[in-house]
């Protein structure tokens, strides 16, 4: 869908304005301009700003995409601009610039272009904003709290009979999703009694499986949610999608406890606030994290062998276990460590675990040494260094009941080590471990993430000497019953 010739037409001046500012700056930066002979390198200015202005034509349409997409593709098409550009010279093109004058503009280029299609996106063109839910009720309280006019809602098919649309409070407040008599149908099913196509002037567009394809064809700036119930997969499963696709997210009051609330919106709208950091503190800790699992790995490498070798001896099972924790807006991804319980032992309740732990086992969780394989899911961006501890699905759906805004952990990456642990405190207290999660959410730096880890190498170390103090203590009794025994 175009979203016009004046969107795309601000955007494409703009760029070629930019180009031209850029190229001057260069030309003049490098000594290929003075202020004497301005006229001579004007050619080359406009050579460099028609040329960037064609490269970047795939990004004048206003399609969502994320910050990092955003840099990412911009980048790449003024790299490619840039190589065009220099390769005309040895083509025999006189006004072509040569390769110091296009690293300048380029640099200048790739940061200055994205902030200005993030400004052309959100001020040029009007707002498109979608609703998606599950609800009669919800739906209806949503759109009316909107301060503009949707282009469409996403549900699965609605019925209509026995929805008692004019008691909108009532509903909203004491009803939940089994007492309503409504039908709710997958997207692809049969609805009882007559289809909810349109809700207070607003028509239905299509089925919840359809939110991808209908963001990226319509162009949408913002989703407001209206569900019935904060689940994983449908409720979080859009807020993810709204994440990946840089688009602005509104929930319904009646669940904004279960995300991080930004600005309130009309009547009974909140805003989630789905980068709780800025673009700069992301990028820092992620190359941070890099960094740190790189140089982890190098040095536990030696250690690898002896473990596995370690396990293997002291009891039947495999070496390595794995487990299905909850990622960032309650995706999941596998989580590998070294197995320190017996097979078959575990156990959604954390406090029924200590049991079934091997030898070895006890060992490798003192140390910390199982946890060695998480590195490679900091390497491949599941989880940080720094963050709310990732936690198993299953005894997730424990807390989940035990802590009603449990979920607002969820809106960071989950780490190796956290706040929580560094005081002691694990999943048999839920309310305190999400306090500490949300105190590091509000607190986060880099200089604060690496207090959190001295601190934590410095308790390991501490368990390692108890460790080995209680082993030569325990070496010693054995020794002075076996000479009494002599």
């Amino acid at each position: 869908m175009s979203l016009g010739w004046e969107y795309r037409g601000i955007t494409a001046v703009g760029t070629v304005l930019l180009a031209l500012a850029a190229g001057t700056v260069a030309t003049v930066l490098t000594g290929e301009s003075t202020f004497t002979n301005t006229e001579a390198v004007v050619p080359t200015v406009a050579l460099i700003g028609g040329v960037i202005g064609v490269a970047l034509v795939p990004l004048y349409t206003s399609r969502p995409r994320s910050v990092p997409t955003l840099i990412g593709r911009t980048g790449r098409q003024v790299a490619i601009a840039c190589l065009v550009l220099v390769s005309l010279g040895p083509a025999g093109v006189a006004a072509a610039p040569d390769v110091p004058t296009m690293l300048v503009a380029g640099g200048l280029l790739a940061p200055a272009l994205p902030v200005w299609y993030g400004v052309c996106r959100r001020r040029v063109r009007p707002q498109r904003v979608l609703v998606v839910g599950d609800q009669p009720a919800l739906l209806k309280s949503t759109i009316q709290s909107l301060p503009v006019e949707p282009l469409g809602f996403l549900s699965p098919v609605l019925s209509e009979p026995a929805i008692r649309m004019t008691d909108l409070e009532e509903m909203i407040s004491t009803e939940t999703p089994g007492d309503t008599e409504q039908t709710v149908v997958t997207d692809g099913g049969v609805p009882t009694g007559g289809r909810i196509d349109e809700i207070d002037g607003v028509a239905r567009i299509d089925g919840l499986s359809r939110l991808e394809h209908v963001l990226r064809e319509r162009d949408i700036d913002t989703v407001a949610l209206a569900f019935s119930q904060g689940d994983r997969q449908e409720y979080f499963g859009v807020l993810r999608t709204c994440h990946e696709l840089g688009v602005d997210a509104l929930v319904h009051e009646s669940l904004e406890d279960q995300v991080l609330q930004g600005e309130r919106v009309g009547d009974a709208l909140v805003r989630v606030n789905l980068e709780p950091w800025p673009w700069y503190s992301r990028a820092a800790k992620r190359a941070f994290d890099v960094a740190f699992a790189t140089v982890a790995l190098l040095v536990a490498a030696p250690l690898l062998l002896v473990i596995a070798v370690t396990i293997r001896l002291d009891s039947p099972g495999p070496i390595l276990y794995g487990q299905t924790r909850t990622a960032k807006l309650g995706g999941t991804f596998p989580v590998w460590k070294f197995r320190s319980m017996h097979p078959e032992s575990e156990d959604a309740n954390p406090g029924n675990a200590d049991g079934q732990i091997t030898r070895v086992g006890r060992v490798l969780r003192k140390t910390h040494l199982d946890e060695i394989p998480q590195l490679l899911s900091i390497l491949s961006g599941k989880m940080s260094v720094v963050g709310p501890r990732a936690v198993w699905t299953d005894e997730e759906q424990l807390l989940q009941r035990e802590v009603e805004s449990w979920s607002k952990r969820w809106t960071v990456t989950p780490g190796l080590t956290g706040l929580a642990q560094i005081r002691n405190i694990d999943s048999t207290n839920g309310h305190a471990k999400l306090k500490c999660d949300l105190e590091h959410i509000r607190r986060q730096s880099l200089w604060f993430d690496l207090k959190i880890i001295i601190t934590q190498l410095g308790q390991v170390l501490i368990d390692v000497v108890r460790l080995i103090t209680e082993r030569v203590s325990t070496d010693d009794v054995d020794s002075q019953s076996t000479e009494r025994a002599d």
